[in-house]
């Protein structure tokens, strides 16, 4: 994993995300065993990244007893395991960590799959980005090509919810929605959305991998709102230039990163 940065979060802030995990995850034994786990599996992924000290000053914990969760030889308790994952969650700086790992990779082309090959780093944005969603209630997660399927599927695991991926092909016997993207005035691309995978029911969130026009990407926003389901959150791993605020402007776009054009 490349350098991680930090940010200090007020403690009001820190404040609301804890209550909030509580809330969400204080209903059973499991779910509260399950943050509990996780709060020491980011540590442990944070480790080769970050000192004790720094884990320290981030978490108020000793390092004595950080040293022992990161070893699994012990988990934190439930109130604990929420304060580590809501300071961790809300510290790490994600723009700063996919940027070094864009400028890695020293292409004039972005692969998500080549900028997002750690396993780890996928793991830990899958992570922050879960937490920072808690209280969504997310009934299905749209990604937008295939690039972003690995961050979407560790994001499906964490938020117990299906995936669905927007296609490039369509399949015989199946129905879909299908959204034709302009690339020049003689060329266009068609996308394809399964119908019988999404429903009006459905609260979706919209995993995109990079945006630059933004052309594709309110294409497919546009279908789903004509199959008339409820886009709760709309995340782009990376956006390149300015071009696409004017194409989204009517969307409420969280971008993790942002990248002048060309790069």
């Amino acid at each position: 994993m490349k350098s991680i940065a930090l940010r200090v979060p007020g403690e009001e802030e820190v404040k609301s995300m804890i209550d909030t995990i509580i809330k969400v995850y204080s209903a059973t034994k499991y779910s509260k065993l399950k943050i509990r786990i996780l709060a020491n599996d980011v540590l442990r992924l944070l480790k080769p990244n970050l000192p004790y000290k720094i884990l320290n000053k981030l978490t108020g914990i000793p390092e004595s007893v950080l040293c022992r969760y990161v070893r699994g030889n012990i988990i934190p308790s439930f109130e604990q395991a929420a304060n580590i994952l809501a300071r961790i969650a809300l510290s790490v700086d994600l723009d700063y960590l996919l940027k070094e790992l864009v400028e890695e990779e020293k292409s004039n082309i972005i692969d998500l799959s080549r900028v997002l090959k750690d396993p780890y780093v996928v793991r830990l944005l899958s992570i922050i980005i879960s937490l920072k969603l808690i209280g969504r209630d997310i009934t299905k997660i749209i990604a937008t090509a295939e690039a972003v399927m690995p961050l979407a599927t560790v994001l499906g695991i964490e938020l117990n919810t299906p995936i669905v991926l927007v296609k490039r092909k369509a399949y015989p016997g199946v129905h879909y929605y299908t959204a034709i993207v302009p690339r020049s005035p003689k060329d266009t691309e068609t996308l394809y959305i399964d119908k019988d995978l999404i429903s009006r029911k459905d609260n979706i969130l919209v995993l995109a991998d990079v945006v630059y026009t933004g052309r594709t990407l309110k294409t497919i926003l546009t279908t789903l709102e004509r199959a008339r389901v409820r886009i709760s959150d709309i995340i782009v791993v990376l956006g390149l230039g300015d071009m696409w605020k004017k194409e989204l402007k009517n969307y409420d776009i969280k971008v993790l990163t942002q990248l002048p054009y060309p790069f």
